[in-house]
């Protein structure tokens, strides 16, 4: 086989392996984010079924007739309580809105059940892209201990963490 033919099959060969992986890992991103609204569904499901709404009524705003697809949205919520007047992300961040530092701790925090504390920078660039920017290290002196924290809010611009963080932030200096 000459080198050129060798070189098309080598070309195509990489190209089959990378559209398995990134087939792979959009379905992934796809399964991750699905998963988030439906989450978002079954708490509006259940705070509406705790406000005493109807079951027929739920049902009909879900588009379904189906009874098991309302009581499995209510089981996956069983242990889930609205709390009202007070925002229980206020237990995970505090922002300083002179320096624009924010602090995070999380205890089993969110869907990847994040646990830690950081503290970072928040900027709002110039094109109006909004960073955090960790001011607590990743990894420990040893590097043997990763702060996951770090990594789930540190120079992102999208997923739970951020969207959530942003979220608060903004809320607080809105001062809603």
């Amino acid at each position: 086989m000459s080198q050129q033919l060798d070189a098309v099959s080598k070309a195509k060969q990489a190209y089959v392996i990378a559209k398995t992986t990134l087939e792979q890992r959009l379905r992934d991103q796809m399964r991750k984010e699905l998963g988030n609204l439906q989450t978002q569904i079954d708490l509006a499901v259940r705070f509406a079924f705790e406000a005493g709404e109807s079951k027929a009524e739920i049902m009909r705003s879900l588009g379904t007739k189906d009874y098991h697809t309302l009581n499995a949205s209510l089981e996956r919520t069983s242990g889930v309580r609205e709390v009202k007047g007070v925002d229980p992300l206020d237990e995970c961040y505090t922002f300083d809105l002179v320096t624009g530092e924010l602090n995070v701790t999380y205890d089993n925090h969110g869907p990847d059940s994040v646990s830690g504390t950081a503290t970072f920078d928040y900027r709002v660039l110039d094109d109006g892209t909004k960073w955090f920017m960790a001011r607590t290290p990743l990894w420990n002196d040893d590097f043997t201990v990763r702060n996951d924290v770090v990594s789930s809010l540190d120079n992102r611009q999208s997923g739970h963490y951020y969207e959530e963080a942003l979220y608060w932030v903004e809320r607080v200096i809105s001062g809603k």
